[in-house]
């Protein structure tokens, strides 16, 4: 009987004595304040803006760095030759890294075991590390900070870029157990928004004040809306068009109407978003994208790195339509692959959701009560939500660069999708705290 019941033990239970040593921010024992969650978030988003602006020290006086990820920074929450350097890239990359191995069964864990969940959590805190160390490692191999570098200097990039790197992975542990959402989301967000405000009111340079010269100067006002530059009025329409688009698709959903076996047939509605992936699949092969414009300039192969980099704006899409086609092409294949692939990695597929109906009693009118006719029915809804969403933000992701949105297409994309979910976040926080005994409701 105790052999049917032992299970196999995965490989990574041989670096448990390692695991252990990794520091790691308790999870509370409490709930936790709404006053107390807004302070790390806040705290956070600060600690990560002032590292933002520490400049890597070593690097030789007077030379310019050139800008490896374009457009991509905003996704990854970059900032050239600061301490954010690599931003939330080694976590990105862990977290896919670990979810390939763990969803393909290459690595053997159950991530609905409490065990298991700490050893795949300590290892991907553990391979974030190693992914900031080479990450570091391959950006100074490759001459980004001066071909002509010392060996010390070296070191000492790497070291400045690992130790950002590892204060990123320490304030996305503190925002997700005690802030709101989780610290790589938040400081995506922050970076675009702060991008987008300064792009757009920034006295001498911004769209809007350009464009409020430009009438009073008594000039074609359509001209501020074509104008060649880092944004222009196409852009601040761009970012207000993606608003109001992921607004509205965060409310599509279908409901699929299910029935309570166990309070005597009581109707419901189980809920499946048309952004069912949310936007993952983007940031997914924005991931892939990234690594490779790495890759591609540690080995010197740039024209690999033109065909993963998104268009910047109008005038861009007119000079090279062919690099944008083929980008295009790139990033919606992967992003539908990727949305795919993710639902059935996390729990989140046709069967994993037919088995969560079916152990908490409910039942589809009109079908008989087997997981199997569960999943066959469910599975028609989940699916083509999940190839439609993942298409749909890709095309928004798009389609926001092509009109040259200020903080990239995909940052607009990923940060609008990020405060709605942040704001639906505090006002469960603010309603569970004016009435205590709605808390019950969310499970705390």
């Amino acid at each position: 009987m105790a052999e049917e019941t032992e299970k196999p033990r995965s490989k990574l239970y041989a670096f448990e004595s390692i695991l252990r040593k990794l520091p790691e921010i308790s999870v509370p024992k409490r709930h936790v304040s709404f006053k107390e969650k807004f302070f790390w978030t806040i705290l956070a988003l600060v600690l990560f803006f002032v590292m933002a602006q520490i400049p890597l020290y070593g690097i030789p006086k007077g030379f310019g760095v050139s800008e490896l990820l374009g457009q991509l920074r905003f996704v990854f929450a970059s900032q050239t030759g600061t301490l954010m350097e690599l931003g939330i890239g080694p976590i990105v990359t862990a977290g896919i890294i670990m979810q390939l191995l763990v969803g393909s069964k290459i690595i053997n864990l159950d991530l609905s075991d409490s065990q298991d969940r700490a050893v795949f959590t300590s290892s991907q805190k553990l391979l974030a590390i190693l992914m900031a160390i080479f990450e570091g490692t391959m950006l100074v191999l490759a001459g980004r900070y001066g071909v002509k570098l010392t060996s010390l200097a070296g070191i000492a990039i790497v070291a400045q870029l690992t130790l950002g790197g590892i204060i990123v992975i320490y304030l996305d542990e503190i925002v997700s157990k005690y802030g709101f959402g989780s610290g790589v989301s938040l400081f995506i967000a922050g970076g675009v928004a702060m991008t987008v405000f300064w792009q757009t009111f920034n006295l001498r340079t911004g769209a809007i004040p350009v464009f409020i010269r430009d009438v009073m100067a008594g000039e074609n006002p359509l001209s501020a809306f074509f104008a060649p530059g880092p944004v222009n009025m196409m852009g601040v329409v761009g970012v207000i068009l993606i608003f109001l688009v992921v607004v509205y698709l965060e409310s599509v959903r279908v409901e699929v109407p299910v029935t309570l076996a166990k309070y005597g047939g009581m109707r419901g509605r189980y809920p499946i978003k048309f952004l069912y992936t949310s936007n993952i699949p983007v940031i997914l092969a924005m991931t892939i994208f990234a690594n490779i414009r790495l890759f591609s300039s540690l080995v010197g192969a740039q024209w690999l790195s033109n065909f993963v980099h998104p268009p910047n704006g109008v005038w861009d899409v007119v000079a090279n339509p062919l690099r944008i086609l083929i980008y295009g092409i790139l990033l919606i294949s992967l992003s539908v692959a990727f949305g795919l692939m993710w639902i059935y990695m996390t729990g989140m597929s046709p069967k994993d959701i037919a088995q969560q109906l079916d152990e908490s009693g409910m039942t589809i009118p009109g079908y008989r009560k087997d997981p199997k006719v569960l999943e066959a029915v469910i599975g028609k809804y989940l699916i083509p939500a999940t190839i439609l969403g993942s298409l749909a933000v890709a095309l928004i992701s798009l389609g926001a660069d092509m009109l040259g949105t200020p903080g990239s297409g995909t940052g607009i994309l990923l940060t609008v999708g990020i405060i709605y979910s942040l704001y639906e976040q505090m006002a469960r926080e603010q309603l569970a705290e004016m009435f205590p005994a709605v808390r019950r409701l969310f499970g705390e």
